[in-house]
C-alpha cells in the first residue's frame, strides 16, 4: 500500500446505512431493527398519508399549524419507536429473570488501615470492629469499616534483623518501616532462620499485637485441583512466633494469620504476655522489646517470601457501612403473586451480608398472649438466590441488591412471613461496594468514628478489589451461557463461565480449554481442563496486563473441581497469556475540530477495541486467540468523529514490527494488551 491510497468515512457510513441491526446488549451486541425509529421516518409516513386522509391539504406551508403538528409528532414518536426496537432485548431480559439469572452486585474493596494512638499511660487502645474512616474520591466519600478488633499500641518499630546461619543481619529502616524489600528468612530459608522485630516504647503492647505485612507478589503459578487421584499438596513451612521477655523466649499465641505463613499480604495478630521486658538478642542490637518469627519445620517449595512492608497497628477494613436493627418496610405487590415484599432503606447492598430475623407466629392468638409472643422469640431466616427450589417450610428470602427489595415466600415456594407489624427486621446488613473503593495509598485519612486516644488512621498500601455492579449487557450475555450450563461444567465454555462465580476469587473473564496444562506445553493431556483467568483491571492500574493472584487461582480451581466438574477431571487454573500490541497509524483529521481532542478519542477507541475486558466487536472483551485485522482497526478509527481518512496502519507485536496493512494471527487461547497507539496526523487527502 502506498501513501496515495486511503480509507475514508464514506464507505463505512454507507455500510451503516444499509444495515438493519441496531446496537443492543444481547449476546451478539445488537438486535433486529423492527421499525425505523427516526423522526424523519415518522414524518415521511405522515406525509404519505396526507393525500388519502386530507386531500384538501394540497399546499402545506412551513408556517402552517398542521406542519408544526407533524414535526412535533415525529419528535415525540421517535423515543417510543426506539423502545419498540428493544422488545427482543426486553423479552430476553424477562426470560433470564424467570430462569433466575441476576446481575452480579458490586464488590467491596479491602484495605489495610494503620492506626496511631497516644494514650497517657502508654498502654494499648482498643479499636473495636466497625470503626469507620473515610477517603475522598472523585466519586465522593468512601467509608472504610474495620473487620476485627484491634489493640493499637503507641510503640514504634525500632529495629529489624534477619537471623541466618546463627548470625543477625540488621535491616535498614526508614521513617515508616523497612526502606527496601527484604527476605525475612534470608537468601536460603531453612529451619532456624528467622526475623527479629524490635519495638520501642515506654510500655509493652498488651493483650494483643497486630502486624501488617505486604509481600512482594511473585508471578502466580498454575494451580490444579481435582482429578481421579489428586496429588497431595506439599505442606507449608511451620512458622513459630516468640517474644524475648528479658533474657528468655516465651511463645506468642497466633490468633489470626491472613498472610498464610507470610506467603501473601495481610495481617498477623498475636497474643503477647503482660510482662514483656526489654532485652537484646545479640550484643550488637539495641535493648528493645523483641519479637521473633522463625522457620520451625519444613521449607518453601516455591520462591521464598520477600516483604516490602511491615507496620504495627494494622487491621483489615472493607469499603462498606454496617446497618443494624432496621425494621423492613412493606412494599405493595402489584402482581398479586402472594409473596410478601419488603424493603431495606440503604443501597447498594453487599451480597451475602443481609441477616434477617422474623418474630414467630402467635399461633392464632389475636390478643398476643401466647407463650411464643410473650417470650419474644424470633427465628433467623436465610438468604438464597431463588425461591424456586424451596418448599413451604423453608424460611428463606431473596434480596435485590440494587433496590433493597427483600422477597419472602408465598407458602408454596418458601415459607410465608407471619402477619404482624414491624415483625421483620434486619439484624445487620452492609452497604457499599464499587470500584471507587480501590483507593491509592494514603487516601484514607478522615476519622468518622470518634474514639479517645486515636490520633490518626491511614492506609499505607493501596486498596485492593472493588468492582462495580455488572452492566445489563454483560448480565444478558452471561445469562445465555448460564442457561446452557445449569451449574454444571460439561462443555469447555462452561468452565470459563462458572469460574466467575467462584467465592473468594476476583475474576472478570475466564476461558476453559480442554487438555491444557501450562506446566506441560505440547500435546493435550486427557482428563485435564485448563481455565485461563483474567481479573478486573484496577482504576489505578499502572498500565500492566491484569494478572490474578495465587489465592484467586486456588479459589477457582477448588470451586470448579468441587461444585461443577465431573468426577475425575483435573481443573488447572492459570493466568491468561498476553501479547503486547502497539498500533501506529497515519490519519487525516478534520481541520475544524480540536486536533488534540480528536487524537485522544482515536487512541482511546483503539485501546478499548483491543482491551481484554471491554474490547472485541461486541464489547465483551477481546476474543481469546482472535486475529489482529488491520481493516477492523481502520474502521474503529474512522468511526471517531474528526478522523476523515486513514492512510497507513501497522502493528508492533511483542516488540516486533509487522509490515504495514497486514493482519497478525495470535496463538490460540491468548489475549492482547494494547499499548498507547501512535497516531500521526497527515495532510488533507483531497
Amino acid at each position: 500500500m502506498t501513501g496515495d491510497v486511503w480509507w475514508e468515512r464514506d464507505a463505512r457510513e454507507q455500510e451503516r446505512a444499509d444495515g438493519r441491526i441496531v446496537p443492543g446488549p444481547g449476546p451478539t451486541g445488537g438486535g433486529p431493527e423492527l421499525v425505523d425509529a427516526t423522526r424523519e421516518a415518522v414524518r415521511a409516513e405522515v406525509r404519505g398519508r396526507i393525500a388519502g386522509y386530507t386531500p384538501d391539504w394540497t399546499d402545506p406551508d412551513r408556517q402552517d399549524a398542521g406542519v408544526a403538528l407533524v414535526r412535533l409528532f415525529g419528535t415525540q414518536a421517535e423515543p417510543v419507536l426506539g423502545r419498540v426496537n428493544r422488545l427482543p432485548e426486553k423479552a430476553l431480559a424477562e426470560h433470564l429473570a424467570i430462569a433466575g439469572v441476576r446481575r452480579r452486585p458490586a464488590g467491596a474493596a479491602a484495605a489495610l488501615l494503620e492506626f496511631t494512638v497516644n494514650p497517657p499511660n502508654g498502654s494499648s487502645v482498643l479499636v473495636p470492629a466497625g470503626f469507620q474512616s473515610a477517603a475522598q474520591t472523585p466519586a465522593g466519600q468512601v467509608v472504610y469499616e474495620t473487620d476485627q478488633d484491634l489493640y493499637a499500641t503507641p510503640a514504634t518499630l525500632g529495629d529489624l534483623a534477619v537471623q541466618e546461619a546463627g548470625t543477625l543481619e540488621p535491616l535498614p529502616l526508614g521513617p515508616s518501616g523497612p526502606s527496601r524489600p527484604f527476605a525475612p528468612f534470608g537468601r536460603d530459608p531453612e529451619p532456624g532462620n528467622g526475623l527479629w522485630i524490635g519495638l520501642a516504647g515506654p510500655a509493652g503492647p498488651y493483650p494483643r499485637l497486630s502486624l501488617g505485612i505486604v509481600v512482594v507478589a511473585a508471578p502466580p503459578a498454575p494451580t490444579a485441583s481435582g482429578g481421579a487421584l489428586p496429588l497431595p499438596l506439599p505442606p507449608a513451612p511451620l512458622l513459630r512466633w516468640d517474644v524475648l521477655d528479658g533474657t528468655r523466649l516465651v511463645p506468642a499465641e497466633l490468633i489470626r494469620d491472613s498472610t498464610a505463613g507470610l506467603s501473601a499480604s495481610g495481617t498477623v495478630e498475636l497474643r503477647v504476655p503482660r510482662s514483656w521486658e526489654p532485652g537484646t538478642p545479640a550484643a550488637t542490637r539495641p535493648r528493645l522489646r523483641w519479637l521473633r518469627v522463625r522457620i520451625a519445620h519444613g521449607a518453601f517449595t516455591g520462591p521464598a517470601p520477600v516483604l516490602s512492608g511491615l507496620r504495627l497497628n494494622v487491621v483489615a477494613a472493607t469499603a462498606a457501612r454496617t446497618i443494624r436493627d432496621e425494621p423492613l418496610q412493606p412494599v405493595q405487590d402489584p402482581a398479586a403473586t402472594g409473596r410478601r415484599r419488603m424493603k431495606l432503606s440503604q443501597v447498594p447492598i453487599l451480597a451475602g451480608s443481609v441477616v434477617i430475623e422474623v418474630d414467630d407466629d402467635a399461633g392464632g392468638d389475636v390478643f398476643g398472649t401466647s407463650a411464643a409472643t410473650t417470650a419474644g422469640t424470633s427465628s433467623r431466616w436465610r438468604e438464597v438466590e431463588s425461591l424456586a427450589g424451596y418448599g413451604a417450610d423453608d424460611r428463606v428470602f431473596t434480596v435485590d441488591y440494587d433496590s433493597g427489595e427483600v422477597t419472602f415466600g408465598d407458602g408454596v415456594n418458601g415459607a410465608a412471613v407471619p402477619p404482624g407489624f414491624r415483625n421483620v427486621r434486619a439484624v445487620r446488613y452492609r452497604v457499599g461496594g464499587g470500584s471507587a473503593g480501590a483507593v491509592r495509598a494514603g487516601a484514607v485519612g478522615a476519622v468518622v468514628t470518634a474514639l479517645p486516644f486515636v490520633t490518626g488512621v491511614g492506609n499505607p498500601f493501596p486498596a485492593s478489589g472493588g468492582t462495580d455492579a455488572e452492566p445489563d449487557a454483560d448480565a444478558m450475555r452471561r445469562g445465555v451461557g448460564e442457561l446452557r450450563a445449569r451449574g454444571r461444567a460439561v462443555a469447555p465454555a462452561d468452565y470459563g463461565l462458572l469460574a466467575t462465580r467462584a467465592p473468594g476469587a476476583s475474576v472478570a473473564r475466564a476461558r476453559g480449554v480442554p487438555g491444557l496444562h501450562p506446566d506441560f506445553a505440547g500435546a493435550p493431556i486427557p482428563g485435564v481442563v485448563g481455565v485461563l483467568v483474567v481479573p478486573p483491571v484496577l482504576p489505578d492500574d499502572p498500565g500492566e496486563p491484569p494478572v490474578p493472584t495465587a489465592a484467586t487461582l486456588r479459589a477457582v480451581a477448588d470451586f470448579l473441581s468441587r461444585e461443577a466438574a465431573p468426577a475425575g477431571v483435573t481443573v488447572v487454573a492459570a493466568p491468561a497469556p498476553y501479547h503486547r500490541v502497539a498500533v501506529e497509524s497515519w490519519v487525516t483529521l478534520d481541520p475544524d475540530l480540536d486536533r488534540a481532542a480528536v487524537l485522544a478519542r482515536a487512541g482511546d477507541a483503539v485501546r478499548t477495541y483491543l482491551d481484554p475486558l471491554r474490547g472485541g466487536e461486541d464489547g465483551a472483551g477481546w476474543p481469546f486467540g482472535g486475529a489482529l485485522r488491520h481493516t477492523a482497526l481502520v474502521r474503529r478509527l474512522l468511526a471517531v468523529d474528526g478522523v476523515l481518512a486513514v492512510t497507513r496502519l501497522s502493528l508492533t507485536v511483542d516488540g516486533v514490527r509487522r509490515p504495514p496493512c497486514t493482519d497478525h494471527a495470535l496463538p490460540p487461547h491468548t489475549l492482547v494488551w494494547p499499548e498507547r497507539p501512535l497516531l500521526i496526523p497527515v495532510g488533507d487527502p483531497s
